[in-house]
């Protein structure tokens, strides 16, 4: 099977855990995510959080989260996403299973994890420490496949709405990841939807959210109608990655066809 790894993302999670968003209530929704990972997951080595875990950069919503993550048992990381308070998340993690590790090393993997925030903004940007971050990762360990784990896409994803707050910086990444031939694949939150694009010969992902999901190929923002769900990865030792998307059976609260964004 190889190295199985579960990604979760764009939780949104509220300080008030009765509170909805988008007529869905997102601890509900998160929880029934949660316990389909647990149910038909076995082995896994680790999770990956790729950002907007808090809808209101909450104390409260991030400890929650922590408790609820506990029963899956793995390891899990995190990156930020633009509704994270990222220094408050700094304070309060690493927390049971939720550790704060940026580069991961796995066998014949690595793992790099980037903060893609833009500081009071819904786009994204890396900046040079993040940049030269990730090259001294991939040139401290030549040898290992490599995966870029980050919040925001760092290219276009066919709606025009969203395509204005991806990553805002997205040449200056290209202008390095392809350097480094062992770069395997990104995985990306931020799209609340599956998507895939490949970009000079890498692999780039995003994997639904555990709350509402966004019509793909729309000029303004709109949900789709399907439920919440996950990414599974299966790392082989010969750099090759096995992924699908698992959802739960339905969609956890109202739907709200009229939404015009949040």
């Amino acid at each position: 099977m190889g190295l199985r790894i579960i990604q979760i993302s764009d939780c949104h999670l509220f300080a008030d855990p009765g509170k909805t968003l988008l007529g869905v209530n997102t601890q509900d929704s998160f929880q029934a995510v949660r316990d389909k990972v647990r149910a038909e997951e076995n082995g896994i080595k680790l999770i990956l959080l790729t950002g907007d875990l808090s809808q209101d950069h909450s104390e409260a919503a991030y400890l929650r989260l922590a408790e609820m993550m506990k029963p899956l048992r793995a390891p899990a990381y995190y990156v930020p996403g633009n509704h994270d308070d990222q220094a408050l998340m700094a304070r309060i993690f690493p927390r049971d299973n939720i550790l704060t590790d940026k580069q991961l090393i796995i066998d014949n993997w690595q793992i790099i994890l980037l903060n893609s925030q833009k500081p009071g903004a819904v786009e994204g940007l890396l900046d040079a420490s993040q940049l030269k971050y990730m090259q001294d990762c991939l040139q401290a360990y030549p040898e290992h496949h490599a995966i870029i784990v980050f919040h925001h896409p760092p290219f276009h994803v066919g709606s025009e709405w969203l395509d204005n707050l991806c990553l805002s910086n997205s040449e200056e990444f290209w202008q390095i990841a392809p350097q480094y031939p062992n770069v395997r694949m990104v995985l990306l939150g931020h799209v609340h939807q599956e998507h895939k694009s490949t970009m000079f010969n890498i692999d780039c992902y995003s994997t639904p959210s555990t709350c509402f999901q966004f019509m793909p190929h729309q000029k303004n923002f709109m949900l789709e109608n399907r439920p919440p769900g996950y990414r599974w990865l299966d790392l082989q030792d010969d750099g090759r990655i096995e992924t699908g998307i698992k959802r739960v059976a339905k969609y956890v609260g109202t739907f709200d066809e009229n939404a015009k964004g949040y």
